[in-house]
């Protein structure tokens, strides 16, 4: 017979595992706290901003061809400073000689990102680190090799310009300790009530009547009501009484017959 369960039933489960379930709560934030505190590297983050010019005929005025050009431009800048060996070796040789940063070349390229503005002519590198002091060099030392190298790959742009350096900022951009957090305590909820159910269902002692009567298809002869440990201690000490007064009374009647066969 296929079992069914109603919301009731299942408000019933949750109330009766409600320690399981807020063990396993505090458990998931205690494990997001020790990865996210203990286990993870801060990394931050540092930004420099630039913009390439591209040479413009004489006695013409830059139109929108001109500026739609411009814009696709970006995303060869995009690939030289993120993709590019070069650059990366050239921003290699610099942070070990001036910062004392040893990096590789597959490290460079992972740890700076372009981002572009919507039609704008303006783009930054994004670069991340263990600190913000090494954010700060990668981001700057890169605008740098950029502005000194892409002349003698592309030969159509006219002048580089560092709009911006980078700058350190002692607040790491990860990890983010709130939604981790948050993360934790509902995953440790979720494992939490998915343990109350398994549980349940691997418990095949008889909670009441209808486990009597549908699953296993026999018939209810009747019930023992459960009692609360007071109802018990005082029953008990009812009987204990009960039973004194009857062992009273027995030897009452004992003593009474010794003094009755004594008179005859």
């Amino acid at each position: 017979m296929e079992e069914t369960i109603s919301l009731r039933e299942i408000f019933d489960i949750l109330k009766q595992r409600y320690a399981l379930i807020l063990t396993s709560m505090f458990a998931g934030l205690a494990l997001a706290a020790i990865v996210t505190f203990f286990i993870m590297t801060p990394q931050y983050s540092s930004r420099a901003q630039m913009i390439v010019a591209l040479p413009q005929d004489e006695g013409t005025d830059e139109n929108l061809n001109t500026v739609n050009y411009n814009l696709q431009m970006l995303n060869t800048y995009k690939d030289i400073i993120e993709e590019g060996d070069a650059l990366a070796s050239t921003v290699q040789d610099r942070l070990a000689s001036e910062y004392d940063l040893e990096m590789t070349i597959r490290e460079i390229k992972d740890s700076m990102e372009v981002e572009q503005s919507e039609e704008s002519q303006m783009f930054s590198i994004v670069a991340t680190g263990e600190t913000a002091a090494d954010a700060e060099h990668i981001a700057n030392t890169a605008a740098e090799v950029f502005q000194d190298t892409v002349q003698d790959v592309l030969t159509n742009v006219d002048k580089i310009t560092i709009v911006s350096r980078a700058t350190a900022s002692n607040r790491p951009v990860s990890p983010n300790n709130t939604l981790n957090l948050a993360i934790g305590l509902i995953l440790g909820l979720l494992v939490g009530i998915a343990l109350a159910f398994l549980r349940e269902v691997l418990d095949r002692t008889v909670k009441d009547s209808r486990y009597v009567t549908d699953t296993l298809g026999l018939t209810v002869l009747g019930n023992v009501p459960k009692m609360s440990q007071k109802e018990i201690e005082a029953t008990t000490q009812k009987l204990r009484n009960t039973q004194r007064a009857e062992d009273q009374d027995d030897n009452n009647a004992s003593s009474g017959g010794r003094r009755s066969r004594t008179r005859v």
